[in-house]
């Protein structure tokens, strides 16, 4: 039962994690002409972002939302993710 937690963690990274590819693209690369493509993206600049649009000094209707749902270690996952192009 220790790995709960941990299993428990990783479904909801993933879960945020697939709701990011599902606007910005599986690698970064959006197929919405109005989302910013952020594959190329390095991971500092995107955690900056995300931390801004979580403490509201950066807005959008959208990603104020999503912010909000997101850790520090989430928004970690996700620069790293969309900076690599792969999970770690």
């Amino acid at each position: 039962m220790l790995l709960l937690p941990a299993v428990t963690h990783a479904n909801e990274s993933n879960k945020l994690l697939n709701m990011c590819k599902a606007c910005h693209g599986e690698s970064g690369m959006s197929r919405f002409e109005h989302i910013p493509n952020i594959g190329w993206q390095n991971s500092d600049y995107l955690l900056k972002q995300l931390r801004a649009f979580k403490a509201g000094t950066r807005q959008d209707p959208t990603m104020t939302k999503v912010a909000q749902l997101l850790s520090e270690a989430d928004m970690q996952q996700m620069a790293e993710y969309f900076y690599l192009g792969k999970d770690k």
